[in-house]
């Protein structure tokens, strides 16, 4: 199973605003007649000075795109007052489950795909006949397709809408701190990547070289992927479908060479029980105590104006990204999945304003305000970000085209689909760091990957 995201060919290359303009002119009017019929529907209440509400829930839009995509959706449908609830995605999840658990979730939630789509399809409304409704026929067109299709349950029926797709295995960098270290090459393999980590330790002895947040499993398995892809082109994949097992000679050599990095001490002591966000990303990288960052291609929008560059510590640095560096046989490749989709809660209390809301950020409005954060390529097929040349050095923006084509040609995707899978090559990882025998601690992602059959 190897999907190339082949429909992603040039999507942020191309800055042709021909399409964009056709889209917006149609998408403005779809939101028009919207919200005419939803002022209509709510006039009694308009009148007696009370709105709709739609609950939201998610770790995207961040801070800072929720204050633009809040207003614009107001505009849009000004008898719907928009309330949102953001917090880092380990504390979503944790809410989001006990939440829905006691049937009080809320109206539209933000979805990965994958593990985490699987776990709570079955209280997601489907979306086929509502899509359709909204979008027309074949509107399947106007997403990725890739995309799309990974946006349905265990039964092929639509749950969720994506929003955009990340890949990973990136590394952002400090190019202000390595240009001072006298290091003007990004690495391509991993020796030329360890040298130069050296020689940050030397010139920085107070700064660390590379920080990892390796405390959630499912960051840790984003690295799996990724690195296998180095050792078996692919073989991840077949794995999950049973056809090889989890103990086969290719994850060998993969917990190898996550092991070999950290006996090489190529990131800070600590690593897996450190948090990506926000504790490695805002902590270290974006107050200038590391160097490189273990992060996805949506790493751009923290270099925005207002974004974590410009908190005082880094306003002046020039940063950029290299994909993982080749340790294994093949050529480094990034896997790629659908990072922010969108889902209506079957529960919904304000089910019809949480469709409004869902149809604004995937294909109206929204979708631009979306992409314009620089946060991953937009599913939209007709939405590329116009502000690219917003960000500062042309190091950065760079990133742009340059993850767009690893992304375009991708081993497969990121995501696996089962939650336990996940927890349990996760968890045998950051043991494999502690000291656990490779062999032994991939037979336990074997037995637990049989007890899920």
């Amino acid at each position: 199973m190897k999907k190339r995201w082949l429909a992603l060919g040039g999507l942020l290359l191309m800055l042709s605003l021909t399409a964009c303009g056709k889209a917006e002119t149609k998408t403005e009017t779809n939101e028009e007649t919207k919200a005419e019929t939803s002022q209509g529907q709510t006039g009694a209440a308009a009148a007696e000075g009370e709105k709709q509400k739609v609950v939201f829930w998610s770790w995207q839009p961040t801070d800072k795109q929720i204050a633009e995509l809040e207003p614009a959706f107001e505009a849009v449908y000004p008898n719907i007052d928009l309330e949102y609830w953001r917090g880092e995605l380990p504390d979503y999840q944790k809410k989001l489950q006990v939440a829905i658990a006691s049937g009080e979730g809320p109206d539209l939630m933000g979805m990965q795909t994958g593990a985490m789509l699987n776990q709570y399809s079955k209280f997601l409304e489907p979306l086929g006949p509502i899509a359709e409704n909204s979008f027309g026929a074949g509107w399947e067109s106007k997403f990725l397709t890739d995309a799309i299709n990974e946006c349905k349950d265990v039964n092929g029926n639509y749950v969720a809408l994506p929003v955009n797709v990340s890949g990973q295995q990136f590394v952002m960098y400090n190019k202000t701190l390595l240009d001072e270290a006298g290091i003007t090459k990004t690495p391509a393999t991993y020796e030329e990547w360890k040298e130069i980590v050296e020689t940050l330790r030397g010139k920085y002895p107070d700064i660390v070289p590379v920080v990892y947040g390796a405390k959630e499993a499912d960051k840790c398995v984003d690295m799996f992927n990724a690195l296998s892809q180095q050792f078996g082109p692919g073989k991840f994949y077949e794995a999950e479908e049973g056809k090889i097992p989890w103990t086969d000679q290719v994850f060998v050599d993969t917990m190898t060479a996550w092991k070999q990095m950290f006996d090489d001490k190529m990131f800070q002591d600590g690593a897996i029980g450190l948090q990506m966000y926000p504790d490695a990303s805002i902590k270290y990288f974006f107050d200038r105590k590391a160097v490189m960052f273990m992060t996805g291609s949506w790493q751009p929008g923290a270099l925005q104006q207002g974004g974590p560059k410009y908190n005082g510590a880094t306003n002046d640095d020039e940063f950029g990204m290299f994909i993982l560096p080749q340790i294994g046989p093949y050529e480094p490749k990034a896997v790629v999945s659908t990072d922010i989709a969108v889902a209506v809660n079957k529960d919904a209390k304000n089910k019809e304003a949480a469709i409004l809301l869902m149809e604004f950020m995937t294909q109206g409005e929204g979708s631009q305000i979306m992409a314009n954060q620089l946060n991953g390529t937009p599913a939209n097929v007709n939405v590329t970000p116009e502000n690219i040349d917003s960000l500062a050095a042309e190091s950065e923006r760079e990133i742009i085209p340059y993850t767009t084509e690893l992304i375009k040609n991708s081993a497969g995707k990121r995501f696996l689909n089962d939650k336990e899978l996940v927890s349990a090559l996760g968890v045998a990882m950051q043991d494999v760091v502690t000291g656990k025998d490779i062999e032994k601690a991939l037979q336990e992602v074997q037995s637990a990957y049989e007890k899920l059959k």
